[in-house]
């Protein structure tokens, strides 16, 4: 490992989705996750007819750090950081911000799990088999039968007596998961631009409005080009370019702006269908993120597997057992799902250096080694910035 990076472990009495859980307390609506304090404080003001949640897909602290400079409008309004809910990768977080649950409990805990009913390793949120890429007939293997779970939209609407309007205004390629989500509450749009003006519009609707913005950049642009590449450093500066002409003009809101996780660049993309000794020893398809890999094993091999492990990765990697993944609260705590123990299999490889784990099977398409990636242990994936802007907020 070329360069030692700080470790940030889960924390989910400070993590990205008490963001949640403080929106959902401000429409009486109670969670096991502990609220965050500072919005807590601004919405028992009572001042706010409107709440919106602005949610850039990858713009973690660090990113925003490496890209913008400290008198740019987010980073000047950014009050601190918080930790991301883990594995701190799209599927695993946004499942949690939509459910208001602990990924135990909802058990949606990476990209791609595998499903042992099936002998398939699914990308959820598109849908597809995560080494052909062809999308599953959900009438044929569903997986919501046994991992679905309410979302809070109709909750805030029963707890409010529909007071309260719920609108989600998101990306135009939002994933079929994410839409499902969203459901007859979305707006699909095609700009970041074009998302302030429609949440700007749809806080001017009559009574009270709560509003959740998602936007896929800079993550997208990250995986393809890196943390620093000059793409994302435009967009970063046209968001807060954007968003300095918004603040002033959202009247009677609270405006939340923050991230589901951050980003890290790799430096090597290891193959474990072509590390015999590794490959030999396991039993199933290797699953979830490349950057939190969810590996089994052949029975009573896990000793020899652990040093076989440390020996070819040397301190890239964190390797937990199954066990102790759980015991130390890596997905927080709570009901546990029917499914947890199945998806992380026998050991959980986190990310703490500069490379991922990929696999392909035989016969399979090869896996893509993306320059940018998260769902590691380091601050630069872990850590989300908390932004909070008042009404009319001057830049």
């Amino acid at each position: 490992m070329t360069e030692k990076f700080e470790i940030i472990f889960p924390d989910y009495a400070d993590c990205n989705l008490g963001i949640i859980a403080s929106i959902l307390k401000h429409y009486q609506i109670e969670i096991s996750t502990p609220s965050n304090p500072e919005i807590d404080r601004k919405l028992a003001s009572g001042a706010y007819r409107n709440v919106i949640f602005f949610l850039l897909d990858g713009m973690g602290t660090r990113v925003l750090e490496k890209n913008l400079g400290a008198d740019s409008f987010l980073r000047r309004n950014s009050l601190r950081s918080l930790k991301a809910v883990y594995p701190s990768t799209t599927t695993c977080v946004m499942s949690s911000l939509f459910s208001g649950l602990q990924p135990i409990s909802h058990a949606w805990l990476a990209w791609s799990l595998y499903f042992r009913e099936w002998h398939q390793n699914i990308d959820l949120f598109p849908y597809r088999d995560s080494f052909t890429g062809e999308l599953i007939r959900r009438e044929e293997k569903n997986v919501l039968d046994f991992m679905d779970f309410q979302p809070i939209f109709p909750r805030i609407e029963e707890a409010t007596a529909g007071e309260v309007n719920i609108h989600c205004v998101f990306t135009e390629i939002t994933r079929p998961r994410l839409t499902d989500l969203a459901a007859n509450y979305l707006t699909k749009i095609n700009s970041f631009s074009a998302l302030a003006e429609t949440a700007l519009q749809k806080s001017r609707l009559p009574g009270q409005n709560f509003i959740f913005a998602y936007y896929k950049s800079p993550d997208d642009l990250m995986h393809r080009h890196g943390v620093t590449h000059p793409l994302v450093s435009e967009f970063l500066a046209e968001a807060d370019r954007t968003l300095v002409a918004h603040a002033e003009q959202f009247e009677d809101a609270l405006v939340i702006i923050s991230a589901d996780h951050g980003m890290l660049e790799m430096e090597n993309h290891f193959r474990l269908d072509e590390i015999p000794p590794i490959n030999e020893l396991l039993r199933e398809f290797p699953a979830g993120d490349p950057r939190a890999k969810m590996i089994r094993v052949q029975p009573g091999k896990e000793d020899l597997f652990a040093q076989r492990f440390k020996r070819e990765f040397g301190d890239e990697f964190l390797l937990f057992s199954r066990e102790e993944f759980l015991s130390r609260g890596f997905l927080g705590a709570g009901d546990v799902h029917p499914k947890v123990n199945d998806f992380l299999g026998d050991f959980v490889a986190c990310g703490v250096g500069t490379s991922d784990l990929l696999y392909s099977p035989p016969g399979g398409k090869p896996a893509a080694a993306l320059l940018g990636h998260h769902a590691g242990l380091t601050a630069d994936e872990m850590l989300v910035p908390l932004i909070l802007l008042d009404g009319k907020s001057k830049s």
